[in-house]
């Protein structure tokens, strides 16, 4: 991955990052390890609505959001970039970032429309990683009742139609009845 990173590097100095936390120092370290990739221009928000106003106004290459365990940052930028009636603006890579990422968490952001995600406190060689994911991903983007997101996101496994069984019966035959031999006692103890 070390050699996709030198490969995309120029791209990533090019790259226009926002970062959307509620905590400053949070925001202040990864605004400063975004700065040390060269990345031009680090746009730092803690207000989610002030966030979204900026990326309507001029989408970013990357948005890189707080993913709290009660998601209300997330689900706010979500919900309102995803639904943007311009795909440009609601096609922007959206980067959960979070303390906490099990698969339940996961789940609920890969459904909201999450791009990728990245644990935190961050290691700069995934965050990186994440960004070279973002310049290639390829994947593709519909709109589904009014919101934009990955096209993964809403195909269902096929549900595979029953089949027909070979129900193979036996005949039927009673039970052979196991001989009995009587002995001499009566008490049927045995002895020793």
């Amino acid at each position: 991955m070390i050699s996709e990173a030198m490969e995309y590097n120029s791209n990533i100095k090019r790259m226009d990052v926002m970062i959307l936390d509620p905590d400053v120092v949070s925001r202040g370290n990864l605004g400063a390890l975004i700065r040390d990739f060269g990345c031009y221009l680090v746009r730092p928000f803690e207000d989610p609505e002030k966030a979204i106003v900026s990326i309507v106004a001029k989408p970013p290459a990357v948005v890189l959001c707080n993913f709290d365990p009660d998601g209300r940052f997330a689900a706010t930028l979500l919900s309102h970039i995803r639904r943007h009636r311009i795909d440009v603006i609601a096609s922007t890579p959206i980067i959960l970032v979070s303390r906490k990422l099990d698969r339940q968490m996961m789940s609920v952001g890969l459904q909201a429309g999450a791009t990728q995600f990245l644990a935190n406190p961050v290691v700069p060689s995934d965050l990186m990683d994440k960004l070279v994911f973002v310049l290639k991903d390829q994947r593709e983007m519909v709109r589904k009742e009014g919101r934009l997101t990955y096209l993964a996101a809403h195909r269902k496994l096929p549900k595979n139609p029953p089949k027909s069984v070979n129900v193979i019966e036996f005949p039927a035959e009673e039970p052979t009845k196991t001989p009995m031999i009587p002995d001499d006692d009566d008490d049927d103890i045995l002895e020793l």
